[in-house]
């Protein structure tokens, strides 16, 4: 069956990854079939979270809207209990009115279910490559001839307690090892041996998400529809470690992405765009043929298709060279909201509840770096202080290209007064246009433009 005249999407979703793939140039990490996507697509160098929590970050990629805006401002699950306000469109939902069989397989972590209506939401061992692999195969079956929107969510690797939960078991997972001394550590994590145990621990999660990727991948092309499915390879957010995971800091919001076109030209090339989460749901309808049910002026990012082969320093028009950020929660505890705009080369940083400490995720907490890093008093996270990292000023600026780990705050250098006051304006102007709700706080403060 040629099934050419449809376009079905595969949204393949990692949780807590960061550009540790070899695709990425890590020489140390094994991920075979990542990189084999890769070379076949593109690698995005500059894919960026819209928020580094779980919850939110898939109601951002599913709805195309920030944080501030969708209403999931945290976590959805028990005692935390946030949902995406009821009015909003989601691509399932969008895809469904239009015919699109649309299917869940694996973690969720969205509510409620009006605005995220899937067709297949079958209880899976989302660690297993076999089981998630059968599931797809079922939707598939079950659907032929109907096109579709497959979201898979895989939970490696977020962590299974204080590590990795590596030592289950799980049906076709292969162990692939690491050894803590050839680990590379990142630059906002002290190189000790607890850091590098745990770390070796994430880099076999990495491994074991990649062979469920090979496995819902080869469900695909055992389909027959390969030909017509846009495919996504990425995560919610980056790794489950201080410093990255719920902050504001790009080891938190830099991720992996690969796109794969099956019409493209051009493969294994490496986008340059500045690109954020919420530009998956116009890309996606794009593809599909479908128009957003509230207008094209309903979603705030734009879709990728466009520049999917661009693969110069600048694609496109040349407005592919800044993004924002929005957190709000992560848990119902860890309150730490900020709106940020990532530059090519700078990155300013408002921070909304700046009195307050930056709260750690009780995964983060309780792992085994932060533990190392409680019980022998050290000081500097790598390459930032503690003191820096617990206790953040009100506003930042960070030149990235000379200070890639956001280590000095720049915000009241002379020399960059006119840069601070553009970025500035600019975050203020994207939260009036996206009606952020915390406008209200910052009216209050007497914050220049804030309009609630």
């Amino acid at each position: 069956m040629n099934n050419k005249q449809y376009r079905s999407v595969l949204f393949i979703i990692a949780d807590d990854w960061s550009r540790i793939a070899s695709c990425y140039g890590n020489d140390v990490i094994k991920t075979p079939n990542i990189d084999a996507l890769a070379q076949r697509g593109v690698v995005f160098d500059y894919g960026f979270c819209t928020s580094p929590s779980c919850a939110v970050s898939r109601a951002c990629i599913l709805t195309g809207q920030h944080s501030h805006t969708h209403g999931q401002y945290g976590h959805c699950h028990g005692i935390h209990g946030f949902r995406t306000h009821e009015f909003m469109q989601s691509t399932p939902k969008i895809l469904k009115s239009h015919g699109f069989a649309t299917a869940c397989i694996g973690k969720k972590h969205v509510e409620p279910a009006s605005v995220y209506p899937f067709d297949y939401e079958p209880r899976v061992d989302a660690r297993s490559p076999i089981d998630m692999a059968d599931k797809v195969k079922t939707f598939l079956d079950q659907n032929q001839g109907v096109p579709f929107y497959l979201h898979v969510g895989s939970t490696y690797p977020h962590r299974a307690g204080k590590g990795f939960g590596n030592p289950r078991k799980h049906a076709g997972i292969e162990p692939v090892p690491y050894q803590p001394a050839e680990i590379i550590v990142p630059n906002f994590l002290p190189d000790v041996p607890a850091v590098r145990e745990d770390l070796a621990d994430y880099y076999e999660s990495v491994s074991r998400y990649d062979q469920v990727v090979g496995g819902v991948l080869n469900a695909l092309e055992a389909s027959g529809r390969a030909d017509e499915t846009l495919i996504f390879v990425t995560t919610d957010h980056a790794m489950p470690f201080p410093g990255a995971k719920a902050s504001s800091f790009d080891s938190g919001h830099h991720c992996p992405l690969i796109v794969y076109n099956p019409d493209q030209g051009e493969q294994g090339i490496h986008n340059q765009a500045l690109m954020n989460w919420v530009d998956f749901c116009p890309t996606i309808l794009e593809w599909c043929g479908v128009e957003h049910p509230d207008g094209s002026d309903a979603l705030p990012g734009r879709s990728l298709l466009s520049i999917l082969e661009d693969d110069s320093p600048h694609p496109g028009d040349g407005s592919w060279e800044e993004t924002y950020f929005s957190h709000c929660f992560h848990e119902v505890t860890n309150y730490y909201p900020y709106r940020a705009l990532r530059g090519r080369r700078y990155k300013y940083v408002r921070n909304l509840a700046y009195q307050l400490d930056t709260p750690l995720p009780s995964d983060l907490f309780r792992s085994i770096s932060w533990t190392a890093v409680r019980d022998d008093n050290i000081e500097m996270l790598g390459q930032r202080p503690r003191e820096r990292f617990l206790h953040q000023d009100r506003e930042a600026l960070f030149d990235i290209q000379n200070d890639p780990s956001e280590s000095k705050n720049l915000i009241n250098d002379a020399k960059l007064a006119d840069t601070v006051a553009e970025m500035r304006r600019k975050v203020m102007d994207f939260r009036n246009r996206t009606k952020d709700p915390w406008l209200e706080q910052s009216f209050q403060e007497g914050e220049a433009g804030a309009e609630p």
